[in-house]
């Protein structure tokens, strides 16, 4: 029988040497029970340990209990100390145990080496990992725990009242163009500029402890693997994932569809199946699945747009057939600012048993998503809309979806086992995250997303949305301008524009030379734009640190640029 921890606390003061830890360690391990070999897999085993060690959880009326076993017996003897301190103890309390605290007590801190060090903060990563996850799922009724987790932000009052705060928390907006004017940034729909707290992150990891992840055993190692792990724990809470290891980190939105598309797409499509995507898609959300229409002979089905500019439910739902195999939505588009509404869309595709996969590059920025109240297959999203660093991208998919979908990148860190007949892929969320990931643009999530939870959703969507109304209203008063929106209700802070006889990129560089960013094309939305009858347009995005006094800097650059380019 295992010692409590408070045994093990006693025993250890009477311990004066290194050695004596050692033998003590190595006695502990005995102890712990015999570990069922079922138990020795991927599923279990803790990453970042350099022997082979294994945790398991099993919970019971509230509480987390573990076992645990490695092949060397002074991490087992470490495993054992955990085992203590831990088992028994709600998700809540495992994550507010001052583990460090107790080593420290227990002179083993600074007795670990960083070897070991590297196993010891790995184990405990673990750990907290399955606490994270049964907080996540404890809770009977999702959209209350929303509801209450809003409650509470209300103490930071509207957004408007922190404007001046805010701002202060981005450093690039106080920058002065060579015009002699202050930035307006309303760019914000291709990528959002960066707070402090962010870019702080990042350079505290190039400063204090840069290291490769999940492969050395330094302290150096340890310490980023398990800040990239904390990211992906916090990512998980933010979008309500049932379990971190459902997040796989990518290089973007676009690089995590082109992973479902080649992966889940190639295993489960075949000639005649049939895949819908709406006419507002992204081209990210276009040009995969008609790579894979081209080589297998699939066929895409386009949901068409309203007159008001909101998705068509009734066409859609009357292109869902037995053939239908996959819809694939984006959540808020680019280019209209519609938010469509995803459960209802998921909700239809699955009665026709197709799968769903939610594009939400532009859905993230605005506050927290719930992939479990949306019921989708897989969603994907970008770091670099959402305040976090370029380069990193997330997907979330069902745990049924991952787990049968093959690798799709070949490489360190996707594998369990390599022989020379061949290998077997490690278990999620690894066997999708083949080579280096990119460690500090994903370390850079957890701070964005904490800057952004603050707030609260319909907060930040308030706020958006009384600036694109401001610029609606007054961009509705110039001649010749034509507005692209759907109602206000179910649209975010994009609104996107035409100028009749006169070309986008004109109304752009009068704009920029009264500092003013938007942006002129066709925001990766061709089809949607040949659907609306023009070649391009011009949009202005709204984000949190937009002020109304930039809203209405725009509509005046907007008129003013009109008048020069009307004589």
């Amino acid at each position: 029988m295992i010692d409590t921890i408070d045994d093990i606390q006693s025993e250890f003061e009477d311990l004066e040497t290194a050695e004596e830890r050692v033998q003590t360690l190595i006695e502990l391990g005995q102890s712990l029970p015999p570990f069922p070999e079922q138990y020795c897999t991927e599923q279990y085993r803790v990453v970042g340990c350099q022997s082979m060690v294994w945790f398991v959880p099993r919970w019971d009326d509230g509480r987390l209990f573990f076992m645990a076993s490695s092949d060397a017996p002074m991490v087992r003897g470490l495993a054992a100390v955990l085992v203590s301190a831990y088992s028994g103890k709600s998700p809540e309390d495992i994550l507010a145990y001052p583990i460090e605290s107790l080593f420290e007590k227990l002179h083993l801190k600074s007795f670990l080496s960083p070897l070991r060090s590297n196993g010891f903060n790995s184990m405990v990563a673990k750990i907290r990992e399955h606490a994270s996850s049964q907080t996540a799922t404890s809770s009977t009724n999702v959209r209350d725990k929303r509801t209450q987790r809003d409650d509470v932000r209300r103490d930071f009052g509207p957004i408007q009242t922190k404007i001046d705060s805010i701002r202060g928390d981005f450093p690039v907006l106080a920058t002065k163009l060579e015009s002699g004017h202050q930035i307006v940034y309303l760019d914000n729909a291709a990528s959002s500029q960066r707070p402090k707290s962010v870019i702080d992150s990042i350079s505290k990891l190039y400063l204090e402890h840069y290291a490769n992840v999940h492969r050395s055993g330094h302290e150096f190692a340890a310490r980023t693997t398990i800040k990239v792990e904390e990211s992906r724990t916090s990512v998980a809470s933010y979008i309500n994932a049932p379990q971190p290891e459902q997040v796989i980190f990518t290089s973007g939105a676009t690089s995590a569809i082109n992973l479902v598309a080649q992966s889940w797409g190639r295993s489960d499509l075949k000639p005649g199946d049939e895949i819908v995507l709406t006419e507002m898609e992204h081209h990210s959300n276009i040009v995969p699945w008609q790579q894979l229409a081209r080589e297998i002979g699939v066929h895409i089905k386009w949901a068409p747009i309203r007159k008001d500019y909101g998705l068509d439910l009734v066409a859609y739902e009357k292109l869902l057939t037995s053939r239908t195999k996959l819809v694939a939505i984006t959540a808020v588009s680019n280019v209209l600012g519609t938010i469509n509404p995803v459960s209802q869309i998921v909700s239809l595709a699955h009665q026709a048993g197709a799968r769903v996969l939610v594009d939400a590059a532009q859905a993230v920025p605005h506050g927290e998503l719930d992939v479990r109240l949306w019921d989708a297959d897989f969603v994907v999203f970008s770091g670099h809309k959402m305040l976090a660093a370029t380069g990193v991208g997330v997907l979330y998919g069902k745990k049924e979806c991952l787990e049968s979908m093959p690798a799709w990148q070949g490489g360190g860190n996707m594998i369990q086992s390599v022989t020379f007949d061949g290998f077997t892929e490690a278990g999620l969320p690894h066997k999708f995250e083949a080579g280096t990931p990119p460690i500090a643009e994903i370390i850079s999530l957890k701070p964005a997303i904490e800057y952004l939870s603050q707030f609260g959703t319909e907060r930040l969507l308030e706020h958006e949305r009384n600036l694109s109304q401001i610029a609606i209203d007054g961009l509705h008063r110039i001649d010749g301008v034509k507005v692209y929106a759907s109602s206000e209700s179910d649209r975010a802070g994009i609104v996107t524009f035409t100028c009749d006889g006169v070309h986008g990129e004109e109304i752009a560089k009068l704009l920029d030379a009264r500092g003013i960013a938007i942006r002129v094309g066709h925001h990766c939305a061709m089809p949607l734009h040949a659907r609306l009858g023009i070649n391009s347009s011009c949009r202005a995005s709204f984000y949190l640190y937009n002020t109304k006094e930039e809203a209405e800097r725009f509509v005046e650059g907007v008129e003013h640029a009109m008048r020069i380019l009307k004589r």
